[in-house]
């Protein structure tokens, strides 16, 4: 029966326009790069369906990300001091702003991404979130995990 659910869905090819088209109401999490991180907490708590934030340079055009798991290792640092590289610790204590402790190689989707693509690379980098871009790069839009299961479904 799940074979023939896939199959099923394969044959409809989806496209990540038809998704987000339904969320184009919804605000995107996005900050500066130059955004101070004593403001992350706040800005990723103000986006509900989100658990990250997409860093953005001045015209909109991703630069990387930052996940709230991240958020929270720089903020709770002084707490897990010999779980953590030497490294890391210098790199998280000299963080001023969004661009400082953004993760890059951020996985993205365009509009015109198949979803059952999209959904794959998401499993395989064990995602639960992507910012949707323009053809210049800018982030327009966001899916959720939960987004696609609603759609796919």
């Amino acid at each position: 029966m799940c074979a023939d659910r896939k199959k099923e869905r394969s044959a409809e090819i989806r496209l990540v326009r038809d998704v987000a088209a339904k969320h184009s109401r919804r605000e995107v999490p996005v900050a500066r790069a130059s955004t101070p991180i004593v403001k992350m907490a706040e800005a990723i708590e103000w986006y509900r369906h989100s658990r990250q934030l997409y860093v953005v340079d001045e015209t909109g055009r991703l630069l990387g990300n930052i996940t709230l798991a991240r958020l929270v290792m720089y903020t709770f640092a002084h707490s897990q001091g010999a779980n953590m590289a030497p490294r890391h610790v210098l790199d998280l204590i000299t963080c001023e702003t969004a661009a400082d402790l953004m993760e890059t190689g951020t996985l993205a989707a365009g509009m015109d991404d198949n979803l059952d693509d999209l959904l794959d690379r998401m499993v395989d980098r064990n995602l639960e979130e992507v910012p949707v871009l323009d053809d210049e790069g800018k982030v327009i839009s966001d899916l959720t995990m939960i987004d696609l299961l609603r759609a796919l479904s």
